[in-house]
């Protein structure tokens, strides 16, 4: 079986090749248009629509733009390393499948040309990535946007073991209250925008944890989340400190301890203060901690950040229109929510949890009728 990596790579060839239908090793205007429209059945593009996501792709990936012919491969896997779409998405959207045969003959090729050290570091690599995806949640495995750079990996170990020593204290002296399994799901803001979303108080109440903050234990580990924080303030670049501190910040969310995360998303705010993402984190844990009208200003400050690079960022913005409806109605402005939950069904028609917030936010205002229709629509698409 080939690697995720490699798997990863064929996928975006074999969407390259699919659109380059001149085989000239580029994808001008009129094939990356037809590419787009395919990755996105439900969407019905205007010509002004397909034209400003054009003109983005082509203005931001100008290095990857070979004269007349277009977007090169290489370029064509940066938007998605990106973050401009899902790779496995697109690929199923397109029902194209992986040549076996390839990968068979590119494996033989290498037990054929290596020797027994390569043989050996490749097993190696194999069974360290198995080992990544077995103690590490879903959201920090590519393609969902998660870590970039090997060093943060370490961050996120260590940052683990950190917690769990904690929690192993709390409990035992009794101090710890509520289930903290890293499987929980209780991270409800998923990066893909339409497969989690925030929930209810009254839906998670059962699943929150309560760390006993004023003990020994949680100074100490607050000490020491310090020194991952400096290290990850200590990377070789901008991007990777980063990269370092939104990973901070999902495991501390994950694992419910939402004043610290907020330090870690603040702190990748300022050092990407463009990039949506951070402001889509902080609204989420300060949604968390009840504080709905600051969860609101964030949502604000991420939605104009995401209209801003509306390519890059198109994936995500059904779900901060979601999550931007919700702090609303945490603030009693159900009205406003409708619009924004409205926003977000005409972005994604089948994300069901914005037709079933939709439905019940319209019901709260009275307007039965459409209520029923957004909750039916919302039954149709959940089954």
């Amino acid at each position: 079986m080939a690697t995720r990596g490699n798997n990863r790579s064929e996928k975006v060839k074999r969407i390259f090749q699919q659109f380059d239908l001149n085989r000239d090793g580029g994808l001008d205007r009129e094939e990356m248009a037809a590419l787009v429209i395919a990755v996105n059945p439900r969407v019905k593009f205007s010509d002004e629509q397909i034209k400003a996501i054009l003109d983005e792709v082509f203005r931001t990936y100008g290095d990857y733009i070979d004269g007349e012919k277009g977007l090169s491969y290489d370029g064509l896997l940066r938007t998605y390393d990106d973050g401009a779409g899902d790779v496995d998405r697109d690929f199923d959207a397109l029902g194209l499948e992986l040549s076996f045969d390839e990968d068979a003959k590119d494996k033989e090729i290498m037990v054929r040309a290596g020797s027994d050290e390569v043989s050996s570091s490749i097993a190696e690599e194999m069974v360290m990535e198995s080992q990544k995806k077995q103690r590490t949640a879903a959201w920090a495995v590519p393609p969902n946007h998660g870590i970039v750079f090997n060093d943060t990996w370490k961050l996120v170990n260590d940052l683990t073991m950190l917690i769990k020593r904690m929690k192993e204290r709390q409990v035992k002296d009794g101090n710890f209250k509520g289930d903290n399994d890293s499987n929980n799901n209780f991270d409800a803001n998923s990066d893909a925008g339409w497969s989690r979303e925030l929930r209810p108080s009254s839906e998670i109440g059962e699943k929150r944890v309560f760390w006993a903050e004023s003990g020994h234990d949680y100074a100490v580990f607050i000490k020491e989340l310090g020194v991952l924080r400096s290290r990850a303030d200590g990377a070789r670049s901008r991007e990777e400190a980063f990269d370092g501190h939104m990973a901070i910040g999902r495991v501390l969310y994950e694992k419910q301890l939402f004043k610290e995360a907020l330090v870690s998303f603040k702190r990748a705010c300022e050092l990407q203060p463009v990039d949506v993402r951070p402001h889509f984190r902080f609204g989420n844990c300060l949604y968390a901690l009840c504080s709905y009208k600051e969860a609101k200003e964030e949502f604000l400050l991420a939605l104009e950040a995401a209209e801003t690079g509306v390519h890059q960022w198109s994936y995500l913005l059904p779900q901060i229109y979601v999550n931007l409806g919700i702090a609303l109605e945490g603030e009693g402005m159900v009205l406003s929510a409708c619009e924004y939950y409205r926003e977000a069904a005409i972005l994604c028609p089948t994300h069901f949890r914005a037709l079933k917030l939709l439905g019940s936010a319209l019901f709260g205002v009275g307007e039965y009728r459409a209520a029923v229709k957004a909750l039916e629509e919302a039954i149709f698409y959940e089954t």
